[in-house]
């Protein structure tokens, strides 16, 4: 069950950011879209690289955030995936601003709910 619900997880927060990402790109000038383009993408993979080296070099593994024995994971690690829906809101109520740190944002949490599904579906050792 932990490995499952953990890509769960992940999978909703991938879909989370496709949303938020589409919703400022589309709301962009058209000089601004690659750049948004970018910012979520290398945000997400980014911090899955650079927190992977991190705790490479403090020998120690990532964990999952959804625990079995603990319930109210469940209810903590899905305030990831809402807040990013929430925020899709934001570009298309004020378009003209610049939501290049919400999707950094974004791509960071999604990066990391990515590295606690590897790490749920990683063989106990």
């Amino acid at each position: 069950m932990n490995r499952n619900v953990n890509v769960l997880l992940a999978i909703t927060s991938v879909l989370a950011l496709t949303l938020v990402t589409a919703s400022a790109i589309f709301s962009a000038r058209p000089e601004q879209r690659p750049i948004y383009f970018g910012a979520a993408l290398l945000s997400a993979l980014g911090f899955m690289l650079l927190n992977g080296l991190w705790m490479h070099s403090r020998k120690r593994k990532p964990k999952p955030l959804i625990d079995r024995n603990a319930p109210a994971t469940v209810i903590m690690a899905m305030v990831f995936p809402l807040a990013i829906i929430l925020s899709a809101v934001l570009p298309l109520i004020a378009p003209t601003g610049d939501y290049g740190l919400m999707l950094i944002m974004a791509g960071i949490w999604t990066g990391l709910t990515l590295q606690s599904a590897r790490a749920a579906l990683r063989p106990p050792a």
